[in-house]
């Protein structure tokens, strides 16, 4: 049975924890953001158009431009992941909203590193 000022305590501890160790920002060091949001946005056109195929090749083709690098964006790599995922069984409206979490983390990564849009 869980009682509230132990959860409390916990609850604080992780807030404290997180205030001392600001994340880092993420770095995409040799990867070509525009690249990846141009493979991110044909596979959303590709949803539209439904040729649920192409989608696959340029989610696909996405995720193995951020293969072997050391710090990708983890919001980026968990939404292609859920995008392939949710191709592959055939759903591709829930892949959709996959890609646009993807495209917008993708985004706030070439404004944070002062590239043009």
């Amino acid at each position: 049975m869980n009682d509230m000022p132990t959860t409390m305590a916990g609850i604080d501890s992780l807030i404290h924890a997180a205030a001392h160790f600001p994340p880092a920002a993420p770095r995409m060091g040799t990867i070509d953001l525009q690249a990846l949001r141009d493979d991110v946005r044909e596979a959303i056109v590709a949803i539209y158009c439904d040729h649920d195929e192409q989608a696959v090749r340029r989610v696909a083709h996405a995720r193995w431009l951020l293969r072997g690098q050391a710090d990708p964006s983890i919001a980026t790599t968990l939404q292609l992941e859920a995008a392939a995922f949710y191709l592959q069984r055939h759903q591709p409206w829930t892949a959709l909203s996959a890609l646009r979490v993807s495209s917008d983390a993708l985004l706030v990564l070439q404004f944070a590193q002062g590239e043009p849009s």
